[in-house]
């Protein structure tokens, strides 16, 4: 029997620092808000809990947040941000009932009203690139370590960092995005991964994978409908629309880099990006809440 199939609308942001709506953005609605992190600039406690804040007060079934890549701090030399806060910030994000929080772990999100339920992995990790002294980093040479965290049957994918090569573009760096993270999402084949990091990267591509094992056989690059006007920036993958394929479950996965602060810092005056709204199509299915995993606190130092 086919199971039933369900549009789900998740709007998509990342690397807000230190703005809320109304401060450059406004969040359309939908069911589901994701943000994959940089939520502030420093991470002190007062950044975290405005960040927090707006986010509890946002309308969604279902709110879904990584870390703040500074919240857990290297202590590096001009940090203004005492370490006797770090465990006071992380419970904010902890201990929220509004949101669901996730740090290399997992859960299953449910949509009440839409009978649907989802399993999400989310992690604020990124590459250590040698220049920065963030929370949450690795060398390469750990990256397969990292993502090997990631389920299977992982449906939606939020990590901070984007693949390489694809939504990665930064002023930063030539690559901004993990190859090691690549190959995962091919192992995986979730039917969305949304990340930030890379502000100029922000748009998005639909892969499809090749029948070789984590090989990108085709890409697609979408075409942002609100780009220079009032329009949402919308991509609908649910083939409701003229011109509008439906995501194929298993064959691709759609990598969305939804970065709203739109430059590096020192890269220009400030300018912002629209959150992405993604339409999906996913089966009517109930599973258990029995099987969320808790935060994985073996890959904190990778």
């Amino acid at each position: 029997m086919t199971p039933r199939k369900q549009k789900v609308r998740i709007v998509c942001i990342s690397d807000t620092h230190n703005h809320s709506p109304g401060e450059g953005f406004t969040l359309p609605k939908g069911d589901v808000l994701i943000h994959a992190g940089d939520l502030t600039n420093q991470g002190s406690y007062a950044e975290i809990k405005k960040a927090v804040d707006w986010i509890e007060k946002a309308d969604f079934a279902v709110k879904v947040v990584v870390a703040d890549a500074a919240y857990e701090w290297k202590h590096a030399e001009g940090w203004r941000v005492r370490a006797s806060d770090t465990e006071l910030c992380r419970k904010l994000l902890t201990e929220s009932e509004s949101f669901t929080y996730l740090e290399n772990s997992s859960a299953f999100i449910e949509i009440p009203d839409e009978d649907v339920s989802l399993r999400v992995f989310g992690s604020p990790y990124s590459p250590d690139r040698g220049r920065q002294n963030w929370a949450f980093q690795y060398p390469e040479e750990r990256a397969e370590y990292v993502w090997s965290a990631i389920p299977d049957d992982t449906d939606i994918l939020v990590t901070h960092t984007p693949p390489a090569g694809h939504c990665d573009t930064s002023s930063h760096w030539t690559e901004g995005g993990c190859p090691g993270l690549l190959a995962t999402i091919g192992r995986v084949k979730p039917l969305l991964h949304v990340c930030g990091h890379c502000h100029e990267g922000r748009g998005a591509k639909i892969l499809r994978w090749h029948e070789r094992p984590g090989t990108v056989a085709t890409v697609r690059k979408w075409e942002d409908p609100g780009a220079g006007n009032k329009k949402q920036a919308l991509l609908d993958l649910t083939g409701s629309r003229p011109g509008e394929t439906l995501l194929e479950a298993g064959k691709e996965t759609a990598v969305v880099t939804a970065s709203i602060v739109a430059r590096s810092f020192g890269r220009g005056g400030m300018a912002f990006n629209k959150p992405i709204v993604v339409d999906l199509v996913v089966p009517v299915l109930r599973r258990s809440e029995t099987e969320c995993s808790e935060p994985d606190d073996s890959v904190k130092d990778p």
